[in-house]
């Protein structure tokens, strides 16, 4: 399994989303981080499933999305030769495109 390397933005974007779930539904902040640790394994483990769409549209080679199935949370990585690098994970609703730009 090749090693998971998070970007501090990346990071972040997942804080940002446990403190908006802390304040308007903080019974929901397990599920969210549980959701997000599973996710992330899967990415691990299987890099290849991710959607390349967003990297595609954008002109960003090697740019997959994988999709939260409770939450409305995108993880956006690049697989490399010896590693899987989280770039974001972003809400579905947000401006993608600008939060991607480098």
């Amino acid at each position: 399994m090749k090693a998971l390397l998070i970007q501090r933005r990346a990071l972040r974007d997942m804080e940002q989303a446990c403190t908006y779930y802390e304040e308007h539904a903080p019974h929901m902040v397990p599920d969210l981080a549980l959701e997000l640790d599973a996710a992330l394994l899967h990415v691990q483990r299987n890099p290849g499933t991710g959607s390349p769409c967003w990297g595609v549209q954008l002109g960003l080679l090697g740019l997959r999305v994988w999709r939260l199935s409770q939450f409305p949370y995108v993880i956006f990585y690049f697989d490399h030769p010896h590693k899987i690098e989280v770039v974001r994970v972003l809400h579905q609703a947000s401006d993608i495109p600008t939060h991607l730009e480098p």
